[in-house]
């Protein structure tokens, strides 16, 4: 069978394991029947913005054009720095983006990836967060009804929690056992004073299987600009990685590429 789109970031179900499609012009192919298998990906030699639809040369923020990358309000500073966020001040399209996407409830979390880190995401993406980032535990510690709120809280944990996964040691697996639980209540006490009304005490942490067979040991990354076209047997996936026996290729990082899958 062979597939042939616009790439975007996996889709991807809570089951256990969970279940990933390739996202291929917006339609959804289901993967995990493949794992085991041998599988080609060719790069056409295409990259269009997923917003706009315009051939581009390069990628920005995984999928945009250059324009759209530095004019939607989506892609802004405080998409990195939400303890910065100014759309409720700007123009026509950062307000509106402020009322249907930061305006609203935000959870502050602990997951396990390649070690314990703290984030923050919309409450409508629990756990699709997660399972992006290749998390094994994941626990709710606060709900706030804006996204500034979420980045000061984030702020504060972030000098005794990590912010970053470390990839290859998150698709590597068998990181240390913690008490998410006995960390919250951790968490809990470096909130800013003024915050900690937003607590969440009673929530539960909730366990991620990935379908991955093997890893390889070295874990090379495939760059696709380098390297347009490769078959290899397809032993797992794992947060937005495809896991092969001789490489990984973080498909999330090609959005917008047009990309033929031989499966």
């Amino acid at each position: 069978m062979k597939l042939l789109g616009q790439l975007r970031k996996m889709n991807a179900e809570a089951q256990n394991p969970i279940t990933y499609f390739l996202n291929l012009d917006k339609n959804s192919y289901p993967l995990n029947p493949h794992i085991g298998k041998s599988m080609g990906l060719k790069w056409a030699g295409t990259i269009t913005c997923i917003e706009c639809g315009r051939k581009t040369r390069k990628s920005y923020d995984q999928g945009y054009c250059f324009v759209c990358s530095r004019d939607l309000p989506e892609n802004a500073m405080c998409s990195f720095r939400p303890e910065l966020c100014v759309h409720e001040k700007g123009n026509e399209a950062d307000r509106e983006f402020w009322r249907t996407h930061c305006n609203v409830d935000h959870f502050v979390y602990l997951s396990l990836t390649s070690g314990v880190k703290v984030g923050i995401t919309r409450h409508t993406n629990i756990p699709d967060r997660w399972i992006d980032q290749g998390a094994i535990r994941g626990l709710i510690i606060a709900r706030v009804p804006e996204r500034v709120l979420s980045g000061q809280i984030e702020v504060a944990l972030a000098k005794h929690f990590a912010d970053k996964t470390n990839w290859r040691k998150m698709l590597k697996g068998g990181v240390e056992e913690v008490d998410l639980l006995a960390l919250r209540d951790e968490a809990h006490q470096l909130f800013p004073e003024a915050l900690k009304c937003y607590a969440v005490e009673d929530g539960q942490v909730q366990q991620l299987v990935y379908p991955v067979e093997s890893v390889p040991e070295k874990i090379p990354s495939h760059n696709l600009d380098k390297i347009p076209e490769f078959t290899d047997r397809l032993t797992g996936i794992k947060g937005q990685y495809l896991i092969f026996e001789q490489r990984v290729i973080n498909l999330r990082k090609y959005s917008g590429y047009h990309i033929e899958f031989d499966c």
